[in-house]
């Protein structure tokens, strides 16, 4: 299939979106902003997580699409005098793979390849290719971008799919929204987590900085996650944490309805587990300046 030209928006034209400066766009207005963060490397925000364009001297990648209107494919190649083709996405959730179609190719997991641009609820009335091409990936497949090579680890957790893109020539590790700042809920089990961190932890030396969906983090996080784990898996079984409901702010619109924030879910698309839910079987740890919540049942996994 062909790339398509532009996603139709118009639906969801009544619906408001607040934009990182305070003011509102209409759902279907496209919007675009990036922040060049290394040579070669911009963070580009649309709606949802951030997108990434790494460049080489022959092409260049995105790496996730967000989920917003407009044809992010072109906004990225107006940064950039080398070719923008193909997408590699992190993970399946649709703030990362939603315009995918705007691409010749989107590379992605086994895994991935399953889920990806299964629409959020939000999204109902807008019609978003399915039939892309996909090329499936998996650990120790090599972008070659001319002078530029982007090396792909298995990383399931957030995800099953999950992946994340090692960059040894601007010492970047893409991390998608397997690893960022603050606590960490696991999703799968205890010690396939510890033994993705020390398959990353033997890399150290290769990155200094995490870019990942919600912004860029020192990669120490790495260090204090794997030293948190591995306090765990030596006997710290920890405490059922607090119940606490994730609750997203109240943004009222120009017309006085509620207006989704463009770096946030939206509320139809929210699964809330806190208030009510069985936390019996999990546990919260704190330890070396960071925090893990996980599932007994699942610790030897």
């Amino acid at each position: 299939m062909k790339s398509v030209k532009l996603i139709d928006f118009s639906s969801r034209h009544e619906q408001y979106i607040q934009n990182p400066d305070g003011s509102f766009s209409h759902m279907d207005e496209a919007y675009f902003e990036s922040v060049k963060t290394a040579p070669g490397t911009w963070r580009i925000l649309s709606s949802g997580d951030f997108s990434y364009l790494v460049e080489g001297e022959n092409e260049a990648l995105a790496i996730d699409t967000g989920y917003g209107a407009g044809n992010i494919r072109e906004y990225m190649q107006s940064l950039t005098e080398k070719p923008v083709k193909s997408v590699v996405n992190t993970h399946d959730h649709f703030d990362h793979t939603a315009n995918n179609g705007y691409f010749e190719q989107a590379f992605m997991s086994q895994e991935t390849g399953r889920l990806a641009t299964i629409p959020s609820p939000s999204f109902a009335g807008i019609t978003f290719p399915q039939d892309y091409k996909r090329i499936i990936i998996g650990e120790g497949y090599i972008f070659h971008l001319g002078e530029r090579d982007l090396e792909v680890f298995a990383f399931p957790d957030h995800a099953a799919g999950s992946i994340v893109l090692l960059d040894r020539r601007e010492r970047l590790l893409f991390s998608g929204d397997e690893l960022t700042e603050g606590e960490k809920h696991l999703n799968g089990g205890l010690t396939s987590f510890a033994e993705n961190l020390r398959k990353l932890a033997a890399h150290r030396g290769e990155f200094d900085t995490l870019c990942a969906g919600q912004g860029h983090f020192d990669a120490a996080v790495i260090d204090r996650l794997l030293a948190c784990a591995e306090y765990i898996l030596d006997g710290h079984e920890g405490e059922i944490p607090r119940p606490h409901k994730f609750r997203l702010p109240e943004i009222t619109a120009p017309d006085g309805s509620r207006a989704y924030h463009r770096q946030m879910p939206h509320p139809e698309d929210m699964h809330f587990d806190g208030e009510g839910a069985d936390m019996s079987y999990l546990r919260q740890v704190e330890y070396a300046g960071t925090s893990i919540t996980y599932d007994i049942r699942l610790r030897e996994k």
